[in-house]
């Protein structure tokens, strides 16, 4: 499993976060259907990313056995961390972290076994031997903190398909920690594209109600991630006469053409709009219908998206994607 790490500075600098992290991100090639720029933006090249600093390694503490009739056994599953299984047994986090011999959190693996302490248990769990799972041919990129003044946090950013084969249901998740590498909260979300093929990108917006007060480093990974079947999915929708208009601190208004290039009519078609800094960082995500989500072979529809952007805008893509009615068997097709 990809997963893109970044060092990160507390969440009241986040501001001046956003800028010092972005500037290790280099700005994508978009692969969507539509990009446009707007006028007299330049985009700044950002540096190459260091590489992470390794981590270093404490030994594991030194525990007293304690015999128990009924060991509570626990197989991590996708998605997991130690305070979700820790909540979910109403277990100390510290303590399950500890009975387990864990130093450190992002190791854990799906099929791993957890020993959830009972009343008197604090016997570690003997180590198993757990398969590593074949790497999801994904990546995560562009990554972008907004922080609200209410608390909120919103993690803007795009997954990219980097295998071979069509993709659907991507789910990213973003893990915050503290300096001590200890897992201080965790969200994830679907991207806003159902299907990527191979090479394309989708945004994503995963957020935060709650964010912790400060954080040190956090972790972009892609969740889960299935083979596609396309059979009934249709590509062949173009963005055609595309107007954008954005006035500083005002929303980013953009209007145009959907044209159905396809030999099928489309249906329960989707515009995705993803704008980005000059750094190429993802600072806006919007999905929704056009003015009509069903398109004619040869046909086509106007749609208008706004978007409220996290930071200042010089690019912008533009995605649909739709359906075809296949033939049932009824219908004699």
């Amino acid at each position: 499993m990809n997963r893109t790490v970044f060092r990160c500075l507390t969440l009241a600098f986040l501001v001046a976060i956003t800028t010092a992290c972005g500037q290790v991100i280099t700005r994508p090639t978009p692969a969507p259907a539509s990009t446009q720029v707007l006028a007299s933006a330049e985009t700044a090249a950002a540096p190459e990313k260091p590489t992470a600093t390794p981590i270093p390694y404490t030994p594991p503490p030194t525990f007293t056995p304690t015999l128990t009739p009924t060991p509570v056994i626990y197989t991590l599953e996708a998605g997991d961390n130690l305070f979700i299984i820790a909540d979910k047994f109403n277990v100390p986090h510290d303590l399950l972290r500890d009975v387990n011999g864990i130093t450190n959190e992002r190791a854990l693996q799906v099929g791993q076994q957890l020993l959830i302490p009972v009343e008197g248990q604090v016997t570690p769990l003997e180590p198993t031997a757990t398969a590593t799972p074949t790497p999801l041919p994904m990546a995560v990129d562009n990554v972008y903190f907004h922080p609200s003044p209410l608390g909120e946090l919103t993690v803007l950013g795009e997954a990219r398909n980097t295998g071979s084969s069509d993709v659907e249901r991507v789910q990213v998740q973003i893990t915050l920690y503290d300096a001590e590498d200890n897992v201080l909260g965790s969200a994830s979300n679907y991207t806003e594209l159902e299907f990527l093929a191979p090479g394309q990108r989708s945004p994503f917006a995963v957020r935060f109600p709650e964010a912790p007060a400060q954080f040190a480093s956090y972790e972009a990974q892609v969740l889960s991630a299935a083979p596609a079947y396309t059979g009934s999915l249709h590509r062949d929708i173009e963005a055609r006469d595309v107007a954008g208009e954005q006035q500083p601190r005002a929303p980013l208004r953009l209007q145009g053409r959907l044209v159905n290039v396809g030999a099928d009519e489309a249906v329960g078609v989707i515009v995705v709009v993803t704008a980005y800094d000059p750094l190429g960082r993802v600072v806006g995500v919007r999905s929704g219908p056009p003015d009509h989500n069903v398109i004619a072979r040869g046909g086509e529809t106007g749609f208008a998206m706004e978007i409220a952007p996290a930071g200042p805008v010089v690019t912008y893509t533009i995605q649909a994607e739709g359906r075809r009615l296949l033939p049932t068997p009824e219908s004699g097709g």
